[in-house]
C-alpha cells in the first residue's frame, strides 16, 4: 500500500468516526442521531464506507418489518457520509436518491448499508448503495444517489457581491 493510500484510509476513518460522534452524539435528539449506525468499515482504496444500523421497534411499519423510508434514510446517511469525504469543506447537497427494496427486514436485526463512491468529480459524486440483513446475510435493497458538490467558499463570495455588479 502506497503512503498516498495508507494516509488516505487514516483520514477516511477518522472521518467516519466524526461523522458518527456528529450523528450519534450532537444530534442523538434528531433523525440521524435515533437511527444509532455504528461503524462496520471503510476502505480508501474502494472508496467504500459501511454503517451497521439495528432495526428498532420505532421503525416498524404495519406489517412489523422496517419501514422502506428508515431504509432510505439509512442510505442517505451512509451515502452522505461518503459524499463529505469527497467534498470537503464543500456543500454536498442531495440531488437523488433511488431505492429499490428487495425483501423485508425484521426487527432486531441489523442492517449493514455499503456505499461506494462511483464517481468523484469536482461538481458531482455519483454513488451505489447496497442494504444486508446481518442476520441472513441477504440483499435487501439497492440504490444509488447523485450529489452535489457546491464550493461554499465561492458561493459565499457570489453572496455578498453587490447586485449591480452582476
Amino acid at each position: 500500500m502506497t503512503d498516498r493510500t495508507s494516509g488516505g484510509q487514516q483520514k477516511l476513518e477518522a472521518h467516519v468516526a466524526k461523522t458518527l460522534q456528529e450523528n450519534n452524539i450532537q444530534q442523538k435528539d434528531l433523525i440521524n442521531g435515533m437511527m444509532q449506525a455504528d461503524d462496520a468499515g471503510c476502505c480508501f482504496a474502494d472508496k467504500t464506507i459501511t454503517f451497521a444500523f439495528p432495526v428498532q421497534p420505532w421503525q416498524a411499519n404495519r406489517a412489523g418489518h422496517l419501514h422502506g423510508g428508515i431504509i432510505c434514510t439509512a442510505f442517505d446517511i451512509t451515502i452522505a457520509a461518503l459524499t463529505r469525504f469527497f467534498a470537503g469543506k464543500n456543500y454536498a447537497p442531495t440531488i437523488s436518491l433511488d431505492v429499490k427494496f428487495i425483501r423485508p427486514v425484521k426487527v432486531g436485526d441489523r442492517m449493514l448499508v455499503i456505499a461506494k463512491a462511483i464517481a468523484t468529480g469536482r461538481r458531482i459524486t455519483q454513488l451505489t448503495c447496497e442494504a444486508y440483513s446481518e442476520q441472513t446475510g441477504k440483499l435487501v435493497a439497492s440504490g444509488a444517489s447523485v450529489y452535489m458538490n457546491v464550493d461554499t467558499t465561492k458561493e459565499h463570495q457570489n453572496s455578498e457581491q453587490d447586485p449591480s455588479d452582476q
